[in-house]
């Protein structure tokens, strides 16, 4: 199986500094398919992680304060494509995020429920 030390979820990320401050040598992970083929192999055994992939303010497209277009770390290839900010200003991103991977790659989202910021 997994041989984790500790897996902690932060909601925010607020919390995901405090979890990494209280837990020096915690790693964080997002989705972490990348990260359990690696503790399976061997590679990462007794790792203490910290999730981020429950903080919905590292998701979705928008402009920031200065106009820029801002991507969300957390954000799916196939938000980026859909989003209708990157559609106007960035056509060829979404055309290239929706090349990556097979469609369960570019789907990867906490929930069904989780909406694009526009």
């Amino acid at each position: 199986m997994y041989d984790i030390k500790a897996l902690y979820e932060a909601g925010s990320v607020e919390e995901a500094i405090c979890l990494l401050q209280e837990h020096p040598q915690a790693q964080i992970i997002a989705g972490g398919s990348d990260v359990l083929v690696q503790i399976r192999e061997g590679k990462r055994a007794g790792v203490e992680l910290v999730s981020i992939y429950g903080i919905d303010a590292l998701r979705g497209v928008c402009y920031d304060e200065e106009g820029a277009i801002r991507i969300g770390s957390l954000t799916s290839f196939s938000h980026i494509a859909a989003d209708p900010i990157i559609r106007e200003k960035i056509p060829v991103l979404g055309e290239a995020v929706s090349l990556v991977g097979g469609p369960q790659i570019r789907n990867i989202v906490r929930s069904a429920e989780t909406p694009v910021m526009a």
